[in-house]
């Protein structure tokens, strides 16, 4: 144990409090250089016009890498300092701290402006040894200038005792943070183009927002969110499609997707969903190994719209870029039917993505009584055969009803006989059975809708797809896992998938297809699209002998690599793990060859 003597040096150490002011003013400069190295990140950004979002963009890009070096000081140097108040460690720690934040983030500038995403232990498998090099030699030379640096600042601060002026840059910075988060709430609210097109641009920028209370409180119309769609300045940075698509004429069909909420694959049984199986049986072709784009509803919608992967999701968000699919069905004169259970601007972003450019878009459910899932479920139904009465005779329809009550295992009163017996099982097991339950309400509003078509002699007219935004985990694998958006498991991800078309076969395909094979088939079978799937898509036609053997699937904050034995996940920050089909980690795992190509598929539709 120290001695009392040694006890009473270090607390009343004189280097303490002048480190702590040397490495202030080290951190503050070394800020600025951050911030001349981050301006490669603006190359690749079409600057905007407008003067409130050239102030939101300045403040932003400050306040965001002010803030990196502020929280290093503030969790790591400050700490440091206070435990061990050695100029000859505190200085050389600062000095290979600051260089190795600086060296990472000129990597990632690098990276970002040829590929379009950021910088991570993933890509360094993939990039290799140049990589380590460029890095490596990145902190060799910053190591030189900030020990120069060091010395300035110390020369200056400390023997000289000359003022820096410091004192307001941590006012500043939290300003200029705290301005950043509330713009982007109002402008995420608003559908702000010239603000919200900027946050995928800078690493580990996650800016706030919060619709739900800027409607309620009244700062912001939903309604008038939607506005035109975002332009990127004077140069086309996202490209799609790839070409221009040009169109052959074919039979129009009228198309009718059903989506249900966190339907997994396992649930579209006799027992659960009686009504859709004989459906499918009858009439319509089965894909048993179908995966969604996402584990959540926002990136599971989003690949069944766009075909593309969900790491474009935040950017065709803030920019308000249009799916072809629902362009060319526009371009054709289709008639809209949009109905779903919940909100469309929450939380998939449906008003401002995929159906940005359909007018009067209904944009909620509002019954009359309980907010109740199965309520706006059954409202949704009686309302799309209302919107069929009056629908204009003569023109294709294309129809989109989303139903939500599966995901909150709600029903009706009189379904609460069927749920099984609750004693002796587990928690989740209660959740399935009532989740089951829930199928079977829903699965009578589908076959409510299916016979309707049938009795209007619709059906040889209508391409029908049933399926879901992602799945739902009952802690299947037996590893803590639950609900959705927690796992790039099977039981998040694999979803039913039962496409009836006039003209071509029922049966059952157990090749692996994915919702990025909805807008191929759609846009080349129905719309008659000349160009490959390669041009629109990162999917096939679903009636070809071609299956994915990698695929990206999106989360909130994440994103991951699917292949049929293994899921390689991408972490906010870098990190990355590998595990096996049944979700359990592998402590070795070589880097897959299908990760260079999936990280491409994530720069593809950005102009190099």
């Amino acid at each position: 144990m120290p001695s009392v003597d040694v006890l009473k040096k270090w607390i009343s150490s004189r280097e303490r409090p002048v480190l702590l002011r040397w490495s202030w003013g080290f951190f503050t400069f070394a800020t600025l250089l951050l911030l001349t190295v981050g301006l490669r990140y603006l190359t690749a950004y079409p600057f905007p016009r407008e003067p409130p979002a050239i102030a939101y963009v300045v403040f932003a890009f400050t306040s965001h890498f002010a803030s990196i070096m502020l929280i290093v000081w503030t969790g790591l140097i400050l700490p440091l300092t206070v435990l061990i108040p050695l100029r000859k460690f505190i200085v050389p720690a600062s000095i290979l701290v600051v260089s190795s934040i600086v060296a990472l983030v000129l990597l990632d500038s690098q990276v970002y402006t040829a590929h379009r995403f950021h910088f991570s232990l993933l890509t360094i498998r993939i990039l290799g040894w140049k990589t380590w090099g460029f890095g490596i030699l990145y902190v060799v030379i910053l190591l030189a200038f900030n020990s120069f640096l060091a010395r300035i600042v110390w020369t200056r601060h400390i023997v000289l005792r000359k003022k820096l002026y410091l004192a307001a840059t941590l006012p500043a910075v939290i300003v200029m943070l705290l301005a950043t988060h509330a713009v982007h709430i109002w402008a995420d609210a608003t559908g702000y183009v010239p603000v919200t097109g900027f946050t995928t641009t800078l690493p580990m920028f996650y800016p706030s927002t919060d619709k739900r209370h800027m409607v309620k409180w009244g700062l912001a119309d939903i309604a008038n969110r939607r506005g035109a769609p975002g332009r990127e300045g004077g140069r086309r940075v996202f490209r799609y499609p790839l070409a221009p698509l040009t169109f052959t004429p074919s039979t129009r069909f009228n198309i009718l997707i059903v989506g249900v909420d966190a339907m997994r694959s396992d649930i579209l049984t006799d027992e659960a969903a009686p009504r859709c199986m004989r459906f499918a049986r009858e009439s319509a072709a089965v894909f048993t190994n179908h995966w969604s784009g996402g584990n959540s509803t926002k990136m599971g919608l989003f690949s069944l719209f766009y075909g593309i992967p969900p790491t474009y999701q935040q950017y065709i968000e803030s920019n308000k870029h249009t799916p072809i699919l629902i362009d060319r069905l526009l371009e054709e004169h289709y008639q809209t039917g949009i109905f779903t259970s919940y909100n469309l601007y929450r939380p998939a972003g449906l008003d401002v993505t995929a159906f940005a450019k359909i007018r009067d878009l209904r944009l909620e459910t509002n019954i009359p009584g309980p907010k109740l899932s199965y309520r706006n479920d059954s409202a949704i139904t009686e309302e799309w055969k209302e919107w069929l009465d009056n629908k204009a005779p003569g023109r294709p329809f294309f129809g989109f009803l989303f139903y939500d009550a599966l995901c909150n295992r709600t029903f009706p009163a009189s379904y609460e006989k069927r749920v099984p017996d609750a004693d002796g099982t587990s928690e989740q097991q209660k959740l399935f059975n009532r989740y089951k339950v829930s199928m079977l309400h829903i699965d009578s509003l589908i076959g409510a809708v299916l016979d309707d078509l049938d009795r209007r002699r619709l059906l040889d007219s209508t391409i029908v797809i049933i399926t879901a935004d992602h799945g739902n985990e009952f802690d299947d694998n037996h590893l803590g896992i639950t609900g959705h958006g927690s796992a790039f498991s099977d039981y998040q991800l694999r979803v039913p998938l039962a496409v009836h078309w006039p003209g071509r076969p029922a049966g059952v395909f157990t090749k692996r297809t994915s919702h990025n094979d909805i807008v191929a088939t759609l846009i080349g079978g129905a719309l008659g699209c000349d160009n490959p799937p390669e041009h629109y898509s990162s999917g096939n036609d679903l009636y070809s002998e071609k299956q994915w053997e990698w695929m990206i699937a999106g989360s909130y904050y994440n994103f991951a690599i699917i292949e049929p034995h293994r899921v390689t996940v991408q972490f906010p920050g870098g990190y990355y793990e590998v595990r096996d089909h049944a979700y359990r980690l592998l402590k070795k795992a070589p880097p897959s060859p299908n990760i260079a190509a999936a990280l491409g598929e994530m720069g593809k539709y950005f102009k190099k």
